[in-house]
């Protein structure tokens, strides 16, 4: 009943309906409904809570918060760490003089060969995600004022030579695979290849067209964001720049700023943030505007 409620977007003010069924009429068993099928409406209501925090709220449940059997305190970097070679999770540990640490979970519980230790301090991870925190927080503020000043220049630029380049280089790759498509069938009419190896070829090529497709659609969109321009009150730069003294981490900033943080055999970590593609956009709409053209001679 609490998932139920805390997942339940209805308290943000939207109308959402479909969100179980009844299996069959002669098995009275309900189950839920991917949230893709539910039928959902913005804004039928007064809200309870904001966006915000409702998807605050949606990254906490994603994570594995388990703790002990006699814990209950749900610990800082719970749900954020990954081994950077298994891919697992990197769990945390008490050692001597209570000394905390986080290790592989593959190595500490399923096989010493199957993975290394990948073991970090505590105190040291801290101090690690802290700093790269700040200094993500002062690339923001740096994008931020580098947008302000760009915004009041008389003439912007928006056309990105590596979407230009990259859009005409997938559209001749579906119009090839589109003429090839269309003389898959004349090939297996002429004898050449048999039924089933068109059938096969069909198949793949139709499935590459479809992945073709879905890049360019990303594609066209992130070059029309890029012509809309970016202010310098973008979501991705607000969220940092609100931090701009932080000199702590909490577990409610961890959940705002970071996606997962990897723990390296040598005791290194990288810090994955969210809004990573965002910033990638913003750094290169700043890269066109402060370029200056190449002069020939």
């Amino acid at each position: 009943m609490i998932h139920s409620i805390l997942t339940n977007p209805t308290y943000t003010g939207d109308l959402a309906q479909g969100r179980s069924r009844v299996k069959s009429y002669k098995v009275h068993e309900v189950e839920s409904v991917p949230r893709e099928e539910w039928v959902e409406v913005a804004g039928t209501h007064e809200p309870i809570i904001d966006y915000e925090t409702f998807d605050k709220v949606q990254a906490l449940l994603q994570r594995d918060t388990r703790t002990s059997p006699k814990g209950r305190e749900v610990h800082l970097f719970s749900g954020f760490l990954k081994c950077a070679d298994c891919g697992r999770a990197i769990t945390r540990s008490v050692g001597n003089n209570n000394n905390v640490y986080y290790a592989c979970s593959t190595y500490k519980n399923r096989s010493r060969t199957a993975c290394t230790m990948h073991s970090i301090k505590h105190n040291r991870l801290e101090a690690a995600v802290l700093f790269a925190v700040q200094q993500q927080v002062h690339l923001a503020v740096s994008y931020s004022e580098m947008i302000a000043r760009i915004n009041t220049a008389p003439v912007k630029k928006s056309q990105s030579i590596r979407l230009e380049e990259l859009i005409a280089s997938k559209e001749r790759e579906l119009a090839k695979i589109s003429r090839y498509k269309q003389s898959l069938y004349q090939d297996w009419k002429d004898g050449e290849i048999t039924q089933q190896d068109y059938r096969d070829m069909k198949a793949d090529y139709e499935r590459q067209t479809i992945a073709l497709t879905d890049v360019l659609a990303r594609l066209n969109a992130e070059r029309a964001e890029l012509a809309n321009g970016v202010k310098s009150e973008h979501p991705a730069l607000v969220a940092f720049t609100k931090h701009q003294n932080i000199d702590q981490l909490s577990r409610e900033l961890l959940v705002e700023l970071i996606d997962h943080i990897k723990v390296y055999e040598n005791g290194n970590i990288s810090v994955r943030f969210k809004f990573a593609d965002e910033f990638r956009r913003i750094a290169e709409y700043i890269e066109i505007n402060t370029t200056k053209p190449a002069v020939a001679g």
